[in-house]
C-alpha cells in the first residue's frame, strides 16, 4: 500500500515542506536543553499565530454573520425562503441548541418514562471523564462498560521568569 502523493499549491510550499522535514530529522540529535527551548519557542510562535488568525477571521466572521442577518431579513420581507444568484443560493435553515435548564425536572421526566424506555437516549454517548476519575479514586476501579485509554505524553512548562 503506497502513501498518496502530496500535491502542493506552489513550488514555494513544496520547498517549505521539504525544509521542515529536513529540520524535523535534526531534532533527535539536539540536546534535551535545546529540544525544550525549541518546543517553547514553537509553542509561543503558535500562540502568536493563532491570536493573529483569530483577529483576522473575527472580522470576516462579522461580515458573514451580518450578511446572513440582512439576507434573512430581506427573505422574510419578500416572503421567500431563499435567493438564487449567479454566485450561490441562499436558504433558510433552523438550528436548535438544547441545554438542561432544570436538572431536577429533567431527571423527574426521565424517571417517569416506562422502564423499557430508552432513558439514556436523551443524552449524547459520552461520559464526564472527571466524574469517572472521581469514582475510580473512591472505588478503586471504573464502572463497568467503559473503555479507558491512557497515554503517556510529555508536557513542557516554561521556566519561571527570574
Amino acid at each position: 500500500m503506497s502513501t498518496p502523493e502530496v500535491v502542493y499549491a506552489s513550488e514555494a510550499e513544496r520547498k517549505e515542506a521539504e525544509r521542515l522535514e529536513k529540520f524535523l530529522t535534526s531534532i533527535p540529535a539536539m540536546s534535551t536543553e535545546n529540544k525544550v527551548k525549541l518546543y517553547i519557542q514553537a509553542r509561543n510562535a503558535k500562540s502568536v499565530a493563532k491570536k493573529a488568525f483569530e483577529v483576522q477571521t473575527a472580522g470576516l466572521d462579522q461580515i458573514m454573520e451580518h450578511c446572513e442577518n440582512i439576507m434573512l431579513r430581506d427573505a422574510l420581507a419578500a416572503g421567500v425562503t431563499g435567493f438564487q444568484t449567479t454566485y450561490g443560493t441562499t436558504y433558510m435553515a433552523e438550528t436548535k441548541r438544547i441545554s438542561i435548564a432544570d436538572s431536577t425536572a429533567f431527571t423527574a421526566f426521565l424517571d417517569a418514562l416506562p422502564a423499557d424506555g430508552d432513558r439514556y437516549g436523551f443524552f449524547a454517548q459520552r461520559v464526564a471523564s472527571e466524574r469517572i476519575e472521581d469514582y475510580i479514586k473512591i472505588h478503586g476501579e471504573a464502572p463497568p462498560g467503559l473503555n479507558i485509554f491512557r497515554e503517556n505524553v510529555m508536557r513542557v512548562r516554561k521556566a519561571s521568569e527570574k
